[in-house]
């Protein structure tokens, strides 16, 4: 037999067990270690920006020392564009003679 008195005792139950569970995610979040892994100034993400931004840029995956500070102003010094005087683009094979 149910008594009225404990009819949201589960609801309370479940609110304090929902604290306890954000209070811990906070005190892992904020550690140090946690921090050094995937905080602002992590290695791994400064290595995923270094990655995207060689892989936006030069237009393939990989990686080079001092990539992405070359200046491809130029086509022929840029890598998607060509590979030892040959484009990888498609394009006329005549000079384009319209008025």
């Amino acid at each position: 037999m149910k008594l009225a008195k404990e009819k949201g005792q589960s609801t309370v139950e479940y609110v304090l067990l929902l604290a306890v569970v954000m209070f811990l995610i906070g005190l892992v979040m904020r550690s140090p270690r946690f921090q050094a892994l995937i905080g602002e100034d992590a290695e791994f993400f400064a290595l995923l920006k270094t990655r995207m931004e060689f892989s936006y840029r030069f237009t393939h995956t990989g990686s080079r020392a001092g990539a992405g500070r070359e200046d491809i102003s130029d086509p022929k010094n840029h890598d998607s564009f060509a590979d030892d005087g040959r484009s990888r683009f498609a394009g006329a094979t005549d000079p384009y003679g319209g008025n």
